[in-house]
């Protein structure tokens, strides 16, 4: 109890008898030099004995090497480099300026106590701001990095300063006050105030500071700003007060816990004062061009963000307010730029002049409808959707086991570059700290070969993400060529080894959450040979990755030993390695996070800090960018309104064979729609099966959120299986076996990432279930290009196959028929989504595959 209560003493005792016995030593004679130290020398000699009778952490008592080195800096830095500044003339100018010039602008007559507080209050203002660009900035950075380094707080460490850095502070602090013409006891008081309050800030003394932690900088408060996390150290900046945190909203004290792991990410730098004096200038030529280059780089980005968030948020905030006007004008202008196309002339673009005829000539099409006029743009070069000829193509996965090749003119290609030039301004508004450091962005190759008519096919992501100026290409973890690798293991491994050499990424990109929970596991498997890696520059796998992208990467295939040692230890530490410890500056996560990406995200946000932001990428498809995230809502976004035309059908009523069709202006909250699209590349009126839910408004324009694909069509880690490919697949390996299916349902258990496919077969011998899970999964791996990526990067897990007991599917349908459901008009849909599935098929499992 009375150690309890002696916490709350020290401060304030010492701390005032420091004062008095300044104030009393003043107004006996003595000189000002004796005054201002001698009470700081006794403090700091109470403060050893107190550290070693109660201390805070008993794993902060410093070795011998410790106490060397700070007394190096106790002794040169604090005493001898504050003495020469005081000599180059600090308290003489201090003198002869407060005699013979004192500023109108310092209240020179208050009494010397409440000058010391302004002056304390003052030049803590200066120091909070600049301690706070020390942190930011890292040319700033590598100096203050020298005070950061111990990896325990005492309090001869109190010292452990860069003396470039030290004669900062004196430019910004001191040196204006005496330009002020301040009294030498003013100069004298500030020092003994910010002297033994450092002194305890910095101890390993048992304190407790109760109401005093929001007056001064207090060792409770500062060990947090000691804290090796960088995130959790941007807080408590304040040096003598802490005013300034609670103004500026960085003041933080946990009250449940306390702060033991201190220093700085660098486990392996310097400790040493000879090597902390040379460490901020030790810089290999390339590290000093890449320095230049980023600072470049960063100027440049920000720049272009500003301008794209003036212009796209001008354009946004119009467009919103009458959405029927800007829908109106693209569907014109799309019309009549391609009457004279081969579809333009069979429905009669010429005669077109409002929604109503356009409506009334074009019929709802899916992309098998479309696919005629695709392939004759393809194999004949014909015009066959639009006037303009398509660029490249945009290729995914179709109903059948042919993909579809969905065409990208010039023109669509420069509105979505537009789009997402504004979706990533809105992301910087949202978080513009995620832009200050590295980018690691995953999207697939914007080129995966030619086709017959030698245009190039590959996503659609890639080729909106392509056309980075140069000098911005610095701060982009990945060089193009690495997203073409075909091989995926190799691929996220080689994305892998480029990343984890860049402790600086705050800003981690990919359309899938299941992509970056692959990262984190193929670290987790691979880390010995990645830390290996790491140290001597190499790379396991190169020798799989071909010459070219080899060529591509080998620049950045430096050794980072310090960088290999830190994550070594933090695995040693954490065990289990998370995202947040191989990028402990991540700010922000850009993926997908509504319908079964919800599953993904949820594991995502296990493996980030709580302060990392998760924002929703907005509804993206091959076929056509939906959406713009303005960051109000989750997975909200606003309809890219001046570059689609939208028509919506409400889902009940189209399931009913209702085919009514409504335009933007007419569509209502909380209500699922089905959308139907016309883009410029020519998708006219395209059925695309996916469901959007009216979220809110912006102004009188709908915020559209992504719900989930249609009936027939699952969608768990991106691979979109459609119920024919399933059926297509059953059905071969049944005929294989030999065995008919009465009938067949493959749920997708988008928690457990993975479809499960229950079977009743009909009578006779059938093989083993383990053997039909394997046959329809190699099956669907190739019929359908997105499936077998997704189970060959490990993002989309085993099928599980089940045999059924007879009768199920009458079971089934009866339970559909009481459900409301006209017998007469009963259709089984072979594929959905588990948790959306209302029947018990496991009670009606006979076997199922191990």
């Amino acid at each position: 109890m009375m150690e309890r209560s002696l916490a709350y003493v020290w401060y304030p005792l010492f701390a005032s008898a420091a004062v008095f016995a300044f104030g009393f030593m003043l107004a006996n004679g003595s000189p000002l030099f004796v005054a201002a130290y001698a009470p700081v020398l006794v403090v700091g000699i109470a403060i050893v004995l107190l550290e070693w009778r109660f201390p805070e952490h008993l794993a902060w008592r410093p070795r011998w090497a410790d106490i060397r080195s700070d007394a190096a800096f106790m002794a040169i830095i604090q005493v001898t480099l504050a003495r020469v500044l005081a000599a180059l003339g600090a308290i003489a100018i201090a003198a002869w300026m407060h005699e013979h010039a004192p500023s109108t602008l310092w209240p020179q007559d208050w009494p010397l106590a409440a000058q010391a507080v302004l002056m304390v209050v003052t030049i803590d203002l200066v120091r909070y701001w600049l301690h706070r660009a020390c942190h930011r900035f890292p040319l700033l950075w590598r100096l203050h990095e020298v005070h950061h380094s111990p990896d325990i707080l005492y309090v001869l460490n109190v010292g452990r300063f860069h003396p470039v850095e030290k004669v900062l502070h004196f430019c910004l602090d001191t040196a204006p006050f005496l330009v002020l013409g301040v009294s030498p006891e003013l100069i004298a008081s500030y020092f003994l105030l910010y002297s033994v309050n450092g002194l305890f800030q910095h101890s390993n003394v048992r304190l407790r500071y109760g109401w005093l932690n929001y007056v001064v900088g207090s060792a409770e408060t500062h060990r947090w700003h000691h804290a090796r996390d960088p995130k959790t150290a941007a807080c408590n900046f304040g040096n003598t007060t802490i005013v300034w945190d609670l103004v500026f909203g960085t003041w933080h004290l946990p009250k449940t816990s306390r702060i033991e792991d201190i220093g700085i990410m660098d486990r392996a730098y310097p400790k040493d004062f000879i090597a902390q004096m040379l460490a901020p200038f030790r810089c290999s030529p390339l590290a000093s061009k890449r320095t230049r280059r980023s600072a470049l780089a960063n100027a440049l980005v920000k720049l272009r963000l500003r301008i794209d968030l003036l212009i796209g948020g001008r354009r946004i905030a119009a467009l919103s307010k009458d959405p029927m006007k800007a829908q109106r004008a693209v569907l014109a202008r799309i019309v009549s730029a391609n009457a004279e196309s081969a579809f333009g002339r069979r429905h009669e673009f010429a005669t077109i002049s409002c929604v109503a005829d356009y409506v009334q000539r074009v019929p709802v099409n899916e992309y098998e409808a479309l696919r005629p006029y695709i392939d004759a743009e393809i194999e004949r070069n014909e015009r066959g959707l639009t006037a303009e000829p398509p660029e490249r193509y945009a290729r995914t996965s179709g109903t059948t086991g042919r993909p579809k090749d969905v065409p990208l003119n010039a023109t669509h290609l420069r509105a979505l570059r537009r789009i997402q030039a504004t979706s990533v301004a809105f992301q910087y508004r949202t978080c513009p700290e995620a832009f200050e450091g590295a980018i690691l962005v995953i999207v697939s190759p914007p080129c995966e070969g030619p086709m017959p008519n030698g245009k190039p096919y590959g996503s659609a992501s890639g080729m909106v993400a392509g056309n980075t100026p140069s000098v911005v290409q610095e701060k982009f973890v990945l060089p193009p060529a690495v997203l073409t690798i075909g091989d995926s293991r190799v691929k996220y491994l080689t994305i892998l080894r480029l990343a984890l050499a860049r402790p600086d990424v705050t800003y981690l990109g990919s359309a899938n959450p299941t992509t970056l929970l692959t990262l984190v596991k193929l670290y987790r498997e691979y880390e010995p040979q990645l830390l290996d890696d790491l140290r001597t520059g190499s790379f396991f796998c190169a020798h799989e990755i071909g010459e070219e992208v080899l060529r591509a990467i080998r620049p950045r295939l430096e050794p980072h030993p310090a960088r290999a040692e830190a994550l070594a230890l933090v695995g040693a530490e954490h065990g289990q390695v998370r995202i947040d410890d191989l990028w402990p500056k991540l700010r922000l996560v850009v993926t997908w996070t509504c319908a079964s990406a919800g599953i993904a995200v949820d594991a995502l946000r296990r493996e980030l800090r709580a302060e990392t932001r998760i924002l929703e990428l907005g509804y993206v498809s091959s076929e056509f960018r939906g959406t713009i995230t303005l960051g109000r809502h989750r997975g909200t976004g606003l309809p890219t309104l001046d570059t689609h035309f939208f028509e919506f059908a409400e889902r009940e009523a189209w399931d009913a064979g209702e085919r009514r069709l409504l335009t933007l202006d007419k569509i209502r909250k909380g209500v699922d729609y089905y959308v139907i699209v016309t883009t410029p590349s020519g998708l006219y009126r395209y059925f695309i099966n996916d469901l959007v839910r009216v979220s809110g408004f912006l102004h009188r324009t709908p915020l559209l959120q992504f719900r989930q694909k249609g009936k027939g069509v699952t969608n768990i880690t991106g691979e979109k299986l459609y119920e024919a490919q399933v059926l297509a697949a059953v059905r071969a390996s049944m005929d294989e076996a030999q065995c008919a299916a009465r009938f067949m349902m493959m749920l997708a258990d988008d928690e457990a990432c993975c479809y499960r496919l229950y079977v009743e077969a009909g009578a006779g011998p059938k093989p083993a279930a383990s053997w039909l899970a394997a046959r329809v999964d190699g099956k669907l791996s190739e019929i359908n290009i997105e499936y077998q990526a997704k189970r060959e990067s490990g993002r989309l897990g085993t099928i599980s196959a089940a045999w059924l007991a007879p009768d199920t599917g009458e079971a089934y349908k009866h339970a559909c028929v009481q459900q409301g459901q006209r017998e007469g008009q009963f259709k089984t849909v072979a594929i959905a989504y588990r948790r959306d599935f209302r029947f018990d098929l496991e009670s009606r499992v006979e076997e199922r595959s191990t």
